[in-house]
């Protein structure tokens, strides 16, 4: 990545940010505070709302009668405004009849006849102990409704009765009045979503427009922020770009009068990074975007996230028959949404890379939905670990250590390629060292002198290049607090473990669950059949679940925080290609 200036007249500044943009291959540099052409970026944001709107209530189509973005835009704010009015309607609506329910169903004409022939009707609402107070025996009197706490009624008399409680206000209309009329708004409120399924058929029209406006908005941000020198004669345009200068100008054109130089980034600049990376390795690029952005300065981590992460996702999982239903998903997924995009074409390679590795560790430890496979199984010859047995398990376990020390040690070479630091080898040398130390006294009761001097040796790299101070004092602080890394070393490669525990807690929950079938199906011979069967299911289910998203969190997260420490600085900016999108 080289940053390049252009110098030109400016006269032909829109011009040529207008080609640079076509050409869609630099990374402008703007200034800190970045200042936004407001009504483009009003107009962009209200374009991909209506945009995000519409996606989720239809699909795209043919129109008859194509509209603009901006009409179809206008019709969504009018509807909503519609629909939000209808709908606060709907609520008032609701208290109203929850108000009217007591009085049963009637017409305001009926009383209103009633009021004009000198009859007084007048509601009331009392608690039942007062109700069998009132003297309502000589009265004309309807009780509407009652409970063990509340009676309501009304009265019907020529003169006004006075029973002693203050009557009700009356209802201005009954609750089979106020439903009618919740569900004619209820109506109105289909009629809107039929309509915004119709204006979802224009959605083409609305990505068109909001790519076309996000380029007029980068564009106009672009003259916006160019540099002016020579009292306004001249313009300064900076960038980063992969693309070496004279290729650049080639691919510009030489239609302007244009003076360019590259710079080497400095030490102390922001360099965006452009991850680029074969089929086989892109989909670790998605991952290493979960956490955070590799810096400059930094390597490309996606291809040795990628298959580390399938390595530990394998082993956590851990089951052929888990692996091949994982498998049948993905390739029932990718027929039900054919996306073409780059992230789906990534995320389904993703998919299948994990499901391989699930299948690939389930074979070579004999585990088939926990099943327990009989000696003169010819899957057994294929088993070179047997979970269901303590050696087996022990040796998982060993392995899960010997993955995490090579996992840390990779960590330590790459640092090595990166800083030519030697205390990175001598990490590396005190690991493995180390550990057939503790081998051989705490696993053959031998001492093992050359793994013992090795591990001094390794230390006193650490000691002697962890600092880079020409100062005494300094150089000996500094590699004494390198040698407390051993401390973080040892507890990052028990981190490690994680892969064993998992795993064998996968494969103790689908024994248990068939267990719990096949006692279900002893028990209960005939119906005992449906109910083992939905046991199994719901059982290895829940267990599928769990296993996904402990090979999820735990797999990324030994790539992340066990072995992104000691090797990757991260923060790093993404290159943003100053292109026309709606090309594209």
């Amino acid at each position: 990545m080289r940053k390049i200036t252009f110098v030109g007249l400016e006269t032909e500044k829109e011009r040529f940010l207008e080609r640079l943009q076509q050409v869609g291959v630099t990374h402008l540099i703007y200034p800190h505070e970045v200042e936004q052409v407001q009504d483009l970026a009003r107009e962009l944001q209200r374009v991909t709302e209506t945009r995000k709107f519409l996606a989720k209530k239809g699909e795209r189509g043919k129109p008859e009668k194509k509209l603009e973005a901006r009409q179809i835009c206008a019709r969504r704010e009018e509807l909503g405004h519609l629909e939000a009015r209808l709908l606060a309607e709907i609520v008032a609506l609701k208290k109203e009849r929850v108000a009217a329910e007591p009085w049963g169903d009637f017409r305001e004409e009926d009383l209103e006849t009633l009021r004009n022939r000198g009859v007084h009707v007048q509601f009331y609402r009392v608690s039942r102990k007062i109700f069998e107070t009132l003297p309502v025996q000589d009265i004309s009197c309807h009780i509407t409704r009652e409970s063990a706490a509340e009676v309501c009624f009304v009265t019907f008399s020529l003169e006004p009765v006075q029973l002693g409680v203050v009557p009700e206000r009356p209802p201005a209309r009954s609750a089979a009045a106020v439903d009618l009329e919740i569900s004619y708004k209820q109506a109105k409120l289909q009629e809107i979503e039929k309509e915004y399924a119709a204006l979802a058929q224009h959605l083409e029209a609305l990505e068109k427009a909001e790519a076309e406006l996000a380029d007029l908005l980068e564009y106009q941000r672009a003259v916006l922020h160019a540099g002016r020198e020579l009292d306004g004669r001249l313009f300064v345009v900076q960038c980063w770009s992969p693309v070496p200068t004279d290729e650049l100008l080639e691919r510009i054109g030489s239609s302007f009068l244009l003076y360019a130089y590259a710079e080497e980034p400095k030490p102390d600049e922001r360099v965006p990074v452009l991850l680029r990376n074969p089929p086989a390795f892109d989909s670790g690029e998605d991952l290493v975007k979960v956490y955070s952005y590799p810096s400059y300065r930094d390597f490309d981590p996606s291809p040795f996230v990628l298959y580390c992460f399938a390595v530990f996702f394998g082993m956590i999982v851990g089951d052929a028959g888990y692996g091949l239903v994982m498998l049948g998903l993905t390739w029932y997924l990718r027929r039900r949404f054919p996306s073409r995009s780059p992230f789906a074409v990534r995320f389904f390679r993703l998919l299948y890379v994990l499901s391989l590795s699930v299948m690939a560790f389930g074979v070579i430890t004999a585990s088939y939905f926990g099943i327990r496979l009989s000696p003169q199984s010819p899957l057994l010859r294929i088993c070179l670990f047997d979970m269901t047995t303590k050696e087996g398990q022990n040796q998982v376990m060993i392995l899960s250590i010997l993955i995490g020390m090579a996992h840390i040690s990779l960590s330590q070479l790459l640092k090595f390629r990166l800083s030519r630091n030697w205390s990175c080898i001598g990490w590396i040398v005190a690991i493995w060292a180390g550990y057939f130390l503790i081998d051989s006294r705490m696993g053959k009761g031998t001492d093992n002198p050359l793994a013992l001097y090795a591990f001094v040796a390794g230390l006193g790299a650490v000691f002697l290049f962890s600092s880079t101070s020409k100062r005494f004092l300094v150089r000996i602080g500094e590699g004494l607090q390198g040698l407390l890394g051993i401390v973080q070393i040892f507890g990052d490669v028990l981190s490690y473990l994680r892969l064993f525990a998992l795993g064998i807690a996968t494969v103790y929950m689908s024994q248990t669950f068939n267990m719990l079938g096949s006692r279900i199906l002893e028990s209960m011979p005939f119906v005992g059949v449906i109910l083992a069967a939905l046991v199994l299911l719901a059982g290895h289910s829940i267990n599928f679940l769990l296993a996904m998203m402990g090979g999820v969190i735990h797999g990324l997260r030994l790539n992340f925080l066990e072995w992104y420490r000691w090797c990757f600085e991260g923060d790093g900016l993404p290159f943003k290609p100053f292109q026309r999108i709606a090309e594209r």
